[in-house]
Formats: structure tokens, C-alpha cells, sequence
């Protein structure tokens, strides 16, 4: 996500004083890396055949704080204002690693892919960073599964991932929330809580998981 090496030294020498900042925090990453093991141990315990792919801390271009690919997981250093973050920015990026990719996917799976990160991001790292977007959700519950529902099926994430239109005082990712909700009440009702981790990990058809979370019923046509 640093593009090319000519876009990387151009935002260098524009946020100069930026990556002075992190500079020093930087260095005291070293400092999560018990905390980060232990993840690791509870995504075992949650998915004995879970993968473990190696984990990159990178300084990049201020414009990822983390992501996954074939290679492993990389975190972006310079975006991590608060080393406390660093193992559940981890913890959500290793629940990615074991995830289907979808191809072209609509709100409906791109909101559960998120959310469903978040939420056993937070099973097997202890605590959730994005509580600014749960928190407004459930106080807009209402007015968001309304219109959630009624742009699901499109393909267009504004105002619910990675960008607002500004219609509103929304935060950025409300996507992240109701995705979150839906995999933690698919967890909530099923009894075998590791086949529950398994199926959420590996879904399949996006709808009929909506459907059997029962998270949306009161919403949906």
C-alpha cells in the first residue's frame, strides 16, 4: 500500500514531522509481543487448525494501520498512535488470514467480513478498539438496520465502509458494527461455541448466515 517507492519518499518528506512523532513509540512496540503471542494461543484453542503466518511491522505511508495477504500479516508501525492497539490490530487481521475471500462483494458480505473480524478479534484478544462506531450504532439501531437492509445488496459501501458522505454525524465503519452484531449473535445462539467460531470464519452464503444470526429479522422483507 506504499504504492511505488517515488509516492512512499513524497509522503516521507510531506509528513516529515509525523513519522518524527512515532518515531519513539515505534521502538516500544516490542513491548506487545507476550501480549500478541497470546492471541495466537487463544485463536488455537478457538481453531485448532488455524494458520499462523508470520507478522510484519512496517513503517508505510500513513495510509494502512494493517491488512493480510498470502505473505502474512502486516501492520502498519507509523499508524499505531497507541502500542495498546497493536494486539487487537493484530488479533483482527489473523481472524482475515483464515477467512474466504469474496470477489466483488456486496455490503452485506464486505459489513460481515469486518465485523466478523471485530468480533472474534475481540474473542481471542480480550477487547474491542473500535468502540466509537458501536457505540453510535446501537444508540441509532433503528434508523441504521432500516437502512442497511435497504442498501445491503449494492455495491456501494459509502457511509458504512471506508467513507462518508457527510449526511450525518455517523462515524467512519458503522459497517464494522452491524457486521460485528450479526457474527455475535450467530455466536449467541448456537451452542457449540467452536463450530460457531468455524462457521463464521468459513461462511459460505452470506444471506442465509444473516438469516440464521437473526440479528436483521424485525428489518428484513
Amino acid at each position: 500500500r506504499i504504492v511505488d517507492k517515488e509516492y512512499l519518499k513524497s509522503i516521507v518528506i510531506n509528513k516529515r514531522a509525523d513519522y518524527d512523532n512515532i518515531r519513539q513509540n515505534s521502538f516500544r512496540i516490542i513491548e506487545k509481543e507476550k501480549q500478541c503471542r497470546s492471541i495466537f494461543y487463544a485463536m488455537k484453542y478457538w481453531r485448532p487448525k488455524a494458520v499462523f503466518p508470520p507478522v510484519y511491522l512496517v513503517i508505510g505511508a500513513f495510509n494502512s494501520g494493517g491488512t493480510a495477504n498470502d505473505e502474512g500479516l502486516i501492520i502498519g508501525a507509523e499508524m499505531q498512535k497507541n502500542i495498546d492497539n497493536i494486539p487487537y490490530t493484530i488479533a483482527h487481521e489473523l481472524i482475515h488470514f483464515q477467512q474466504r475471500k469474496t470477489d466483488n462483494p456486496t455490503l452485506l458480505i464486505q459489513a460481515i467480513h469486518e465485523g466478523s473480524a471485530d468480533f472474534l478479534g475481540e474473542l481471542i484478544c480480550g477487547y474491542n478498539m473500535n468502540n466509537i462506531a458501536v457505540d453510535y450504532g446501537r444508540k441509532h439501531k433503528d434508523k441504521l438496520c432500516k437502512e442497511f437492509v435497504s442498501k445491503m445488496n449494492g455495491f456501494d459501501f459509502t457511509d458504512w465502509l471506508y467513507g462518508l458522505s457527510g449526511k450525518d454525524d455517523r462515524p467512519n465503519d458503522l459497517g464494522y458494527w452491524i457486521g460485528y452484531e450479526i457474527a455475535k449473535a450467530y455466536f449467541n445462539k448456537e451452542k457449540d461455541k467452536k463450530r460457531a467460531v468455524e462457521s463464521i470464519i468459513r461462511i459460505e452464503d452470506y444471506p442465509a448466515f444473516l438469516k440464521e444470526s437473526g440479528y436483521l429479522k424485525p428489518y428484513l422483507p
